[in-house]
């Protein structure tokens, strides 16, 4: 990941994700996660998240910037 992306991740990424509500089932499935994984696959499960937080995001942008120049030619 490049160092843009690690500060895109660390400064706007992260933080939405974790502001964003979660339901029940989301706490619950948290809660059966969280004490079955050891110290290093939870840093496994945390690089994997942020890994495919910024692939989503990227995407999103490619996407939106992609409809931009759609919607120009409508």
């Amino acid at each position: 990941m490049s160092d843009l992306m690690k500060w895109l991740y660390a400064h706007y990424i992260g933080p939405q994700i974790e502001n964003q509500p979660r339901d029940d089932g989301d706490e619950f499935h948290s809660s059966l996660l969280e004490p079955a994984l050891m110290e290093e696959q939870k840093k496994d499960l945390d690089c994997i998240c942020r890994f495919y937080a910024v692939q989503g995001f990227r995407l999103g942008v490619k996407t939106g910037l992609a409809l931009g120049e759609d919607l120009r030619k409508l």
